[in-house]
């Protein structure tokens, strides 16, 4: 954020990630936090630990990308001009400090390559902190050397990075789900001792269908001079001469950026961000040509709660849905198998032969009740066929011609009726074997 870059990068002391224990007001009852939309709404336990590195370990895995950040502070405190060949600025929404104390959403993750920056380019979708004296700033960074989330610490005059977790394949599979046909994380951030001023920060595991802690930190906030709040998209960059934009414009040409299901506690009480607790850091939606990328285009799908960022190309109408996400549910023999042909790297086999065994992609989104197209992605060594069952009603079955190789992939297509906003389609053929599944494409 604009204020992130006025502190000093300092030592880090490494906290303790023990949950402290939450007020009433904090938390739907002890030891539960709010179950995002995602996996089905309702309350959820508090019961791991996110891995991470902190101290020394996560400042050295942070490597050139910290040591950028601590230059761009020092060089912006010293001069004015310092950094004036590249361009800073964000787009997202303000959190009052007097009534808003923490934070709940969901965050869309670049999950295939290129997810890289280049030319010294930074970009940060989101940065979230909430007001309240927040102790922690949850970052996702994309840098030079890939993807992190970082906690950055703002109490007791450490104002650094408290941890760092590499958003590998590993927490893909664990910390994300597919929401709007993109990979996603659910996030909870909120004071757990009005005390000590100590704030915790939660990720959702879509394996065990429980929260995480990821950090904790207390003590006197270092930065109570600003406004803060949900940056869902903030960048650093620099024009790139062969193109007249920014470096990060090419580089994510076709990706969206989206936050969604943003909420606030207001009061004790958990509340959409909305226009009447929140506001925009720009009075009206900002061109791209702003951000040095005209390609680039910001909308509200609602307001306050719902960003999206697109950088050429349109916006996913329904998505991608990967076979092999841990968001689904297999039932039977349905097992994952790496596969080099299909697009995640992976497929599910042994669908079908009977009820018994079955694939449910969970959370297929649609912004209104209606017809959809669903392509299902495949690979088969022999002529099989595939019935979709749309929310337990049993929809099409169609025929799924060999695609030459249990590792070649195909596709079908069939039409669905889907409700407005989350459905399930079951996958399975209840007299035959079915095709291995890749994914499947809703439009």
């Amino acid at each position: 954020m604009r204020w992130q870059w006025t502190a000093t990068l300092a030592a880090v002391t490494t906290l303790t990630t023990a949950l402290v224990a939450a007020p009433a007001a904090s938390a739907a009852d002890s030891g539960r936090l709010a179950r995002p939309a995602a996996d089905g709404g309702g309350s959820a336990p508090i019961r791991g630990t996110v891995p991470g590195q902190t101290g020394a370990a996560a400042r050295a895995a942070g490597g050139a990308a910290l040591e950028h950040f601590a230059q761009a502070r020092q060089q912006r405190r010293d001069s004015a001009q310092a950094l004036a060949a590249q361009l800073h600025t964000d787009w997202g929404v303000n959190l009052p400090s007097a009534t808003t104390q923490g934070i709940h959403a969901t965050q869309s993750v670049l999950d295939s390559a290129p997810t890289t920056t280049s030319g010294g380019d930074y970009v940060y979708a989101p940065t979230a902190l909430p007001g309240g004296n927040a102790c922690i700033e949850l970052t996702t960074a994309y840098t030079p050397s890939g993807p992190d989330l970082w906690a950055w610490d703002w109490c007791g005059g450490r104002d650094g990075v408290g941890k760092l977790t590499p958003m590998d394949a590993t927490f893909l599979n664990t910390y994300t789900t597919t929401v709007n046909g993109r990979r996603a994380y659910s996030m909870d951030e909120h004071k757990t001792s009005t005390t000590s001023n100590t704030w915790t920060v939660y990720l959702y595991n879509y394996v065990t269908h429980a929260w995480d802690t990821y950090f904790t930190s207390s003590g006197t906030f270092d930065l109570p001079q600003f406004n803060f709040g949900w940056n869902m998209f903030e960048i650093y960059t620099s024009v790139d001469p062969a193109t007249g934009a920014g470096y990060y414009c090419r580089t994510f040409a076709g990706r969206g950026f989206e936050s969604s299901g943003v909420q606030v506690s207001v009061n004790g009480a958990w509340v959409a961000a909305t226009a009447s607790n929140t506001s925009t850091t720009h009075r009206t939606i900002p061109s791209g040509s702003a951000y040095d990328c005209p390609a680039l285009s910001f909308s509200m799908v609602s307001a306050n709660d719902h960003w999206l960022a697109q950088i050429g190309g349109a916006q996913p109408s329904g998505g991608s849905y990967e076979a092999e996400s841990p968001a689904n549910t297999l039932t039977g023999q349905a097992a994952v198998r790496s596969s080099a042909g299909a697009s995640g790297g992976a497929l599910v086999g042994y669908v079908g032969n009977g009820s018994a065994n079955a694939l449910r992609l969970n959370n297929v989104t649609a912004s209104a009740a209606g017809s959809r197209t669903v392509r299902v992605y495949y690979a088969a060594g022999s002529a099989r066929s595939v019935t979709l069952t749309v929310n337990g009603t049993t929809g099409p079955t169609v025929s799924t011609p060999s695609t030459g190789g249990w590792d070649t992939v195909g596709s079908v297509t069939a039409t669905v009726t889907l409700n407005a906003g989350a459905n399930t389609i079951q996958l399975g053929n209840t007299t035959g074997w079915a095709p291995d599944i890749d994914r499947i494409v809703v439009s």
